[in-house]
């Protein structure tokens, strides 16, 4: 167990929240299926979510996959309620629901793709997140580190967010490639610019 690397006060944050989180974070759809567009989501692909929420980006793997799979995966147990009210297994057999750490997942070579949109800021490990991550990816799979929004916005907006996550930052790109080189990953794309901060690299 490495629950050493979970804030409590940051969960307790994202699970006092949950029920107003779509209200007081509102994404940018079309700036979210522009990162779903340059990911490339296929029909058959598995996809493990990380830090699902309350399931921003499941919509859209809906609308892209014909056949695949999606385990969308937090560990806020009341964020993970508010996805699978909006998006429930039996409606959707496609997506299934894991209440889970990061630092806890043991997935080894199982997934097609890997994402985490809006999240990477609140791993309190972030090289170990890197490392977990790309042991859950198959050889060819794609992790991807996304934000519709500036890096320099996103910190900012944690910088004034309150004491829970006013540490969670966006490293810099440059830092981030370097994680991902350490794990056999390759960046195919790299965006960092006013409207996005986009990463996606692919296991060697």
């Amino acid at each position: 167990m490495r629950s050493k690397n979970v804030n409590p006060k940051q969960k307790s944050f994202f699970n006092e929240k949950a029920d107003i989180w779509d209200e007081i974070c509102v994404h940018d759809q079309k700036k979210v299926e522009y990162i779903v567009r340059k990911i490339g989501v296929f029909g058959d692909e598995r996809i493990l979510d990380v830090g699902t929420g309350t399931g921003v980006m499941i919509p859209h793997y809906i609308r892209h996959l014909t056949g695949g799979s999606v385990v969308a995966v937090d560990y806020s147990e009341r964020m993970i309620e508010m996805a699978r009210s909006k998006f429930p297994e039996n409606d959707f057999p496609m997506i299934s629901y894991v209440v889970s750490d990061l630092y806890d997942l043991k997935y080894e070579n199982e997934f097609d793709l890997v994402v985490c949109y809006s999240c990477f800021p609140h791993f309190v490990d972030q090289p170990l997140a890197i490392e977990i991550l790309s042991q859950a990816l198959k050889k060819g799979g794609r992790l991807v580190v996304a934000h519709s929004d500036s890096a320099r916005k996103i910190n900012g907006v944690h910088m004034s967010g309150g004491v829970e996550i006013s540490n969670d930052f966006l490293p810099l790109m440059g830092e981030l490639k370097d994680m991902m080189a350490e794990n056999h990953l390759v960046v195919s794309f790299e965006q960092d610019d006013d409207d996005y901060f986009i990463c996606i690299a692919t296991k060697g």
